[in-house]
C-alpha cells in the first residue's frame, strides 16, 4: 500500500454534492492510498480511525468472526469504508482487501473534525452524504437479515 496526496478528490459518494472549492478543501485534509490486488486496506481486529472513499478498483469486505472467512460485501468507486469507527472509535469489525489495483482516499477522525469545524457549509453536505450511505447500508442489511430469518423459519 502506498500513500500519495497530489490528486484532486473527485465528486463521488459522500463527496458527490460538493463544489470544486469544497472538494479541494476536503481533499487537503486527507490523502490517497494506492493498493495492489490482495493488499489490506483495513484489518479485522486492528485499531481503525479512518474514513475511506473508494476512488477506483474494488474491495472485498470479509470477516472471520465465525472462524472462517465470510464475504460481507463488495465495494466499488463511490462507496465508503470505515464509517463505523470514524463515529464509534474501536477495532475494525472486518477485513477490507483490494481485489484489483485500487485507489482510496482516507481521512482520519481528527482531520475530519478539523475539516468539519472549518467548513460549515461543506460539512453539512459531507455529513448528509455519509448519513445517506449509512442509511442505505442499514436498509440493505435489514433486508438481508429479514430474508435469512424467513429462510430459517421456512426450514422448520
Amino acid at each position: 500500500m502506498s500513500e500519495e496526496s497530489t490528486a484532486q478528490l473527485p465528486a463521488l459518494g459522500f463527496a458527490k454534492d460538493l463544489d470544486e472549492e469544497a472538494l479541494s478543501a476536503l481533499g487537503s485534509f486527507g490523502q490517497f492510498v494506492t493498493l495492489n490486488e490482495g493488499d489490506h486496506l483495513i484489518e479485522e481486529g486492528q485499531s481503525q480511525d479512518c474514513l475511506f472513499l473508494v476512488i477506483s478498483g474494488n474491495f472485498h469486505v470479509t470477516t472471520a468472526a465465525t472462524g472462517r472467512d465470510v464475504l460481507l460485501g463488495q465495494l466499488k468507486a463511490g462507496n465508503m469504508i470505515g464509517e463505523v469507527n470514524i463515529f464509534d472509535p474501536g477495532q475494525a469489525s472486518a477485513n477490507v482487501t483490494a481485489h484489483s489495483l485500487s485507489q482510496a482516499w482516507k481521512i482520519d477522525r481528527s482531520s475530519l473534525e478539523k475539516f468539519l469545524e472549518n467548513n460549515s457549509e461543506a460539512a453539512a453536505r459531507v455529513l448528509v452524504g455519509v448519513s445517506t450511505q449509512l442509511s442505505k447500508r442499514l436498509r440493505k442489511t435489514n433486508e438481508k437479515v429479514a430474508m435469512a430469518r424467513e429462510a430459517m423459519i421456512d426450514a422448520f
